[in-house]
């Protein structure tokens, strides 16, 4: 069965770098030799309905909306699922790295995170917090239920793990950024430090130090805030906050050409949704949610001491908690 193949073609074609050669791109994406390539873009060989299936799903690209074929409520996502492990953070670092890689071509790279929690890309590998994040990612997965649960002070990550993680952290750099935060956003992680040295597997002078360290990766966020730039100042960063509408850990990514949307549904694992209909959507709720927020980058400066004013009064709430071995809550 063929195909009439020059819409979907000419929309490979806008999607594609200038510098590609498309008969290579095409031989690439059906695992055909160059000649077989060339003769199918050239109409000498029809293009089949499964080779047309084949691109259509390599680049993303709704047939339904091509071939103004019957509209329908279905969905076509991509669902990455890791182990609650090492491996399994090895795994996702290096996917979305790749993935996060691909939409960094163009100086118009865009990176929108609704940030339930610290985002990772502010977090230095170095840093004993990063180490912590993993703790609690594998101490409440399925995997650490089933088994005695370690302390802190005897956990230590693959240096594959660090390896891919600076890999990742060092593709952000590259991407303009703009972080959605709510009074909240650090609440999770204070709760952790909390639970843990109450439940004996964390050390006061661990906990304490997590404490500051939290505190140094806020500083350095408030920083570029102020900046309205990231460390390599070739890309900007912008911060807003959220008080009206609720966080969820949502990623979209757009730039020139493509968007792409990823759901997180437990610690490492999530959902990669690129249909055109649904990211426009979702394009279009966050510039309603950043409209009901505060800009608090760059000139905005009332408003940024007072978010991060609130944000150190919470850490140091629970270092003074931690060091007077207080039983009440925090908040």
């Amino acid at each position: 069965m063929g195909i009439e193949k020059d819409k979907l073609f000419n929309v490979i074609k806008q999607n594609l770098p200038e510098n590609v050669l498309f008969t290579e791109e095409i031989a690439d994406a059906l695992d055909l030799s160059y000649d077989a390539s060339y003769r199918r873009i050239k109409g000498k060989t029809s293009l089949t309905f499964e080779e047309a299936i084949k691109l259509a799903k390599h680049y993303k690209i709704s047939l339904n909306e091509l071939y103004d074929l019957p509209a329908t409520n279905s969905l076509l996502i991509n669902r990455k699922n890791y182990k609650n492990s090492i491996d399994g953070l090895i795994a996702f670092y290096r996917e979305l790295s790749v993935y996060a890689q691909s939409f960094t071509p163009t100086n118009k790279s865009e990176l929108f995170y609704s940030a339930k929690d610290i985002p990772f890309y502010h977090v230095k590998t170095d840093d004993l917090y990063w180490r912590f994040r993993l703790y609690v990612y594998l101490n409440f997965s399925e995997i650490g239920h089933q088994r005695e649960k370690i302390a802190f002070h005897k956990f230590f990550p693959k240096l594959t793990a660090i390896e891919e993680a600076n890999k990742f952290r060092s593709i952000f750099e590259q991407i303009n950024i703009t972080d959605i935060w709510s009074d909240t956003t650090i609440n999770t992680s204070l709760y952790q430090i909390f639970y843990f040295y109450r439940t004996k597997l964390l050390a006061k002078e661990e906990a304490l130090l997590l404490c500051n360290e939290i505190g140094t990766i806020i500083k350095n966020i408030e920083h570029h805030a102020t900046l309205a730039r990231k460390q390599s100042k070739k890309v900007h960063f912008r911060l807003y906050h959220s008080k009206l509408l609720n966080l969820n850990h949502a990623i979209f990514l757009k730039n020139d050409h493509r968007m792409g949307l990823l759901m997180p549904y437990n610690s490492f694992s999530h959902i990669k949704i690129e249909d055109s209909n649904i990211c426009k959507e979702v394009e279009e709720q966050l510039q309603k949610q950043l409209q009901l927020a505060k800009k608090i980058a760059a000139d905005t400066e009332v408003d940024r001491k007072l978010f991060f004013t609130a944000m150190h009064d919470k850490v140091e709430q629970l270092k003074r908690e931690i060091s007077s071995k207080l039983l009440i809550s925090f908040f």
